[in-house]
């Protein structure tokens, strides 16, 4: 009996701090924090209408994801040092080569045709869309191929990376609205014809993978986040 009114007692304690962490991703995703800011948990319990303890538990899995980082007096923002940046963009090119590659494998029709079927619609969207929207679009299209991979290991280890280098992935698009659609559209259509190899190359080719480009990157999202508009 004791253990079933544990167990109950828990579920809002566990739906709080669900919900804080949901909340908190989505400010961090969105900038909402500058780099290396440090979070004040007193004021962010108040502003999320929670208790300290559920707060930690989602700071902690932040810290777990890389969104945060644990100082021991607190936590903080992760910089934007150009040493990590580049190496998560390295990672990426490699787990996004990899699932093209598995998914050449894979894939089956009815998944290609419904990706196709989705490029065309994507490709149609206005030109003066938001980069939150070409965002999302870029995200389903890349998570897409991760999903025909068939590893659930890799295509998470994706979306964790996508996360962590979210700003400078913003920052890029803006930047690349008229190429990214066109090269989404090639990708798959080497992926269609099983040519495994001109679909790696292509996909490497997508990705910001060279250093000179990411540390360019790097100084306009720095400039994004200090320069835009308070609310």
């Amino acid at each position: 009996m004791s253990k079933e009114k544990n167990t109950t007692a828990s579920v809002p304690h566990m739906s709080s701090s669900h919900r804080a962490h949901a909340q908190l991703r989505e400010q961090l995703l969105r900038s909402k924090f500058l780099p290396g800011q440090k979070i004040n948990e007193v004021s962010l319990a108040s502003e999320l209408s929670i208790s300290r303890t559920p707060l930690r538990e989602a700071l902690n899995r932040l810290v777990a994801e890389g969104l945060l980082v644990d100082r021991e007096r607190g936590f903080s923002v992760p910089g934007l040092e150009a040493d990590v940046v580049i190496d998560l963009f390295e990672a990426r090119v490699e787990i996004e080569c990899a699932t093209v590659r598995l998914a050449c494998e894979r894939a089956e029709k009815a998944e290609l045709e419904a990706l196709s079927d989705f490029l065309t619609e994507s490709m149609a969207e206005s030109p003066d869309a938001s980069v939150d929207r070409l965002m999302e679009l870029d995200i389903r299209f890349h998570d897409s191929i991760a999903e025909m991979a068939r590893n659930k290991v890799l295509r998470q280890m994706l979306s964790n990376l996508n996360d962590r280098i979210h700003l400078i992935r913003w920052i890029a698009m803006e930047g690349r609205r008229n190429y990214t659609q066109n090269e989404h559209r090639e990708i798959l259509d080497h992926i269609c014809a099983g040519d495994t190899e001109a679909a790696i190359g292509v996909m490497r080719e997508h990705i910001m993978h060279r250093n000179e480009d990411i540390l360019v990157a790097i100084k306009a999202a720095y400039g994004h986040v200090y320069t835009r508009p308070t609310t």
